[in-house]
């Protein structure tokens, strides 16, 4: 494929909750924030673009791209003519798309999304399925019924960066009737790449309840996976450890269990494989 023909993704929510939550405010270097993570999105698209061997614009910093993202939704906002006086104090909540050519060239856009029902959208990961008490407390979401792909998913450059290029991604949806994003779905798809590793979801990555004490374990980046943004802040801070080789592979998912989701727009959500 050109290197024309796509461009680097990534994916954020703008949200006033987030402005208290503390480990979003440290991760934006102390300052608080209604974009979730944001200073890591701008990591991943420099690292995305080293990968692809792209260009970055040089003025390309945090504080460049959320003076787009501000831009974005102002733009969004007065084409649904909900501009009001103070931005940050209103109560909306938006999913901001960054977009980064071949050549250099940013771009964001910003739509609504539904709010998150709990004030910490990474509380899921705090809990673990241990006995005596299995289930999942209400974090307010309906579980996501996630369903093992019966096909696998090839290791690429364009699943180790996330990009407009998504037909592997699709075509996987479309095997469980599940539309594409943004479309909203209940329903999910869990990938499995050349060598029978689990590697991710179509549009979230996973961990899973193994090891004694019990550890939510994620897919190990050498299997392909998306480095995702939320999946790197649970890495640097313990709650979810990298899986060994052969840890988490397609023959040793289970029925029922749970499963913990992550990316950028939703946080942590639990699953349950069908």
């Amino acid at each position: 494929m050109s290197a024309t023909n796509f461009d680097l993704v990534s994916t954020t929510r703008r949200d006033p909750q987030l402005l208290r939550v503390e480990w979003n405010t440290a991760a934006n270097s102390g300052a608080t924030s209604p974009y979730l993570l944001l200073a890591y999105h701008h990591d991943r698209l420099r690292d995305a673009a080293e990968h692809h061997n792209w260009s970055v614009p040089q003025d390309f910093s945090v504080s460049k791209l959320e003076d787009l993202c501000g831009a974005a939704l102002t733009n969004a906002r007065v084409g649904s003519r909900d501009l009001v006086a103070n931005d940050l104090a209103s109560d909306e909540h938006y999913r901001i798309r960054i977009l980064l050519s071949a050549g250099g060239f940013l771009s964001v856009t910003a739509s609504r999304t539904l709010p998150i029902p709990i004030p910490d959208p990474l509380a899921p990961s705090l809990w673990l399925p241990t006995a005596p008490s299995p289930d999942p407390p209400d974090f307010g979401l309906a579980l996501l019924a996630i369903h093992l792909d019966t096909i696998a998913t090839p290791s690429s450059v364009f699943t180790r960066t996330k990009t407009t290029h998504r037909d592997h991604y699709n075509a996987a949806r479309s095997r469980f009737g599940i539309p594409p994003p943004p479309s909203p779905s209940s329903d999910e798809v869990l990938l499995f790449n050349e060598n029978d590793d689990i590697t991710e979801t179509s549009i979230r990555n996973v961990a899973f309840a193994r090891r004694s004490p019990l550890r939510w374990v994620t897919p190990a980046s050498s299997t392909g996976c998306l480095p995702g943004v939320v999946r790197r802040w649970l890495l640097e801070h313990g709650r979810i450890v990298e899986a060994n080789e052969s840890e988490l592979q397609k023959d040793g998912i289970v029925k029922g269990e749970y499963v913990l989701t992550f990316n950028g727009v939703e946080g942590c959500r639990l699953g349950q494989i069908q």
